[in-house]
């Protein structure tokens, strides 16, 4: 890759991360959200890079610059969960951990310990890349593929098992339930309106109200937020991040996966993580399932995500060969917007940490909840608002039995399942 061409690749990591941050910071809104949006503006923001790039790079550095966008977004979106207790499906384990060491004054060192585990992550998953393409490409891949059904039950019985004995019923009805509304919103014909002319996104209304409602509601109703403290630079190593990076592989090449599901497998496999250990290696698993999430639609042409697909869509199905300028500019990409995004969780942090001292977080809470259904209704119309209310009265059951909020990810399991197994 010549000089010039990594030039273009750091300007488009600079407005990816630009776009990544807003869309990371801002609570509630998801990446699959952006991507669509990226997605149905692609032309004019295609034809707005060909003012920067040479005639016939275009489509590629808009693949870059939504790739940056994606691992920026990964790593910033664990920001508002910990100030404002919105998740997503991703890190809503982090929530926990996250918020409380808010309330003990130690918000920022959260978010050191998330930039740590997904620079961590990031970087282990580049130096993993060519040896997992290798090995994907050479027939494991789809041995995997194989292997899904039984994995994906996996997943489900360990949610289950590490849930306390008397939780277990409430556990299987919360992964049936939700597994019954993804597969509504993936599959059926719902009526869904976006008053932008654009195609609805029906997730948003499924994941804002599972995962970012119920949290906000419970909120709304906390007292202020005591005096933050910022007193250590480097408060976790780099091993949870590297344990981090063996579940991304899994949780990048199995559909309906998510951050929160392969914690539940690291958990197993590692054992358990104090707090600053298991919010580094949540968000080690979100930054590195984006690489291996790559190299799954390099290997096998497979969109395991909303970005993936916006990408293999601008990209017109092009084939992504190993050593191809293609993928050495991804590769380049990774490394450069996962420095961009240590730097913009850091800084934005601090700059949290100082806001919410001064400011009323029930009012800000109350905005962003009213923020959330505007956006259902502009994106999804009437239909999405009544998911959204049942999502919501979903999504607060966790909190009123007081089981774990992970078997919600029924809701992108499940249909999955049903998918493979071919049951409709």
């Amino acid at each position: 890759m010549n000089p010039d061409m990594l030039l273009m690749v750091a300007y488009m990591c600079i407005m990816g991360a630009a776009i990544g941050s807003f869309s990371g910071l801002i609570p509630g809104i998801h990446i699959n959200t952006l991507a669509a949006l990226m997605l149905a503006f692609h032309n004019d923001l295609e034809r707005i890079v060909e003012y920067v790039v040479p005639e016939g790079y275009a489509p590629m550095m808009l693949a870059c610059c939504i790739l940056s966008a994606a691992v920026v977004h990964s790593a910033t979106d664990f920001v508002p969960s910990v100030f404002f207790g919105v998740p997503d499906a991703d890190n809503v384990l982090n929530i926990l951990p996250g918020h409380r060491m808010l309330l003990d004054g130690h918000a920022m060192t959260a978010v050191r310990c998330a930039a740590i585990g997904s620079l961590v992550g990031s970087f282990a998953s580049i130096a993993l890349a060519v040896p997992m393409y290798v090995l994907l490409d050479g027939g494991f891949g789809d041995y995997l593929d194989s292997l899904t059904v039984g994995v994906l039950m996996s997943v489900m019985c360990l949610m289950i098992l590490r849930e306390q004995r008397g939780g277990r019923i409430a556990a299987m009805g919360l992964i049936a339930v939700t597994g019954i509304i993804g597969y509504a919103v993936m599959s059926l014909d719902l009526p869904f309106e976006n008053m932008f002319g654009m195609e609805p996104e029906s997730m948003f209304p499924m994941l804002s109200g599972l995962f970012g409602i119920p949290p906000l509601l419970v909120s709304i109703s906390s007292g202020m937020i005591p005096e933050q403290t910022d007193d250590e630079r480097f408060p976790v190593g780099p091993l949870p991040g590297l344990k981090g990076v063996v579940t991304g592989s899994i949780t990048g090449w199995f559909p309906g996966i998510t951050g929160a599901s392969g914690a539940t497998i690291a958990g197993c496999i590692f054992g358990e993580e104090d707090q600053r250990g298991y919010i580094s290696m949540v968000s080690s698993i979100g930054s590195s399932s984006t690489m291996f999430t790559f190299i799954t639609l390099a290997v096998s042409g497979k969109e395991r995500s909303g970005t993936m697909d916006v990408i293999n869509g601008i990209l017109g199905g092009e084939s992504i060969e190993l050593g191809s300028d293609l993928f050495l500019c991804m590769m380049a990409v990774m490394a450069i917007s996962s420095v961009l995004a240590y730097a913009v969780m850091t800084c934005s942090g601090s700059l949290m940490c100082r806001l919410v001292e001064k400011t009323d977080i029930r009012m800000v809470n109350t905005a962003i909840l009213l923020m959330m259904i505007v956006l259902t209704v502009a994106l999804t119309g009437y239909c999405g608002l009544i998911i959204l209310c049942i999502c919501t009265l979903v999504g607060m059951v966790p909190m009123v039995l007081g089981t774990n909020r992970i078997h919600l990810t029924g809701c992108l399991i499940v249909p999955v399942l049903i998918s493979r197994i071919g049951l409709m």
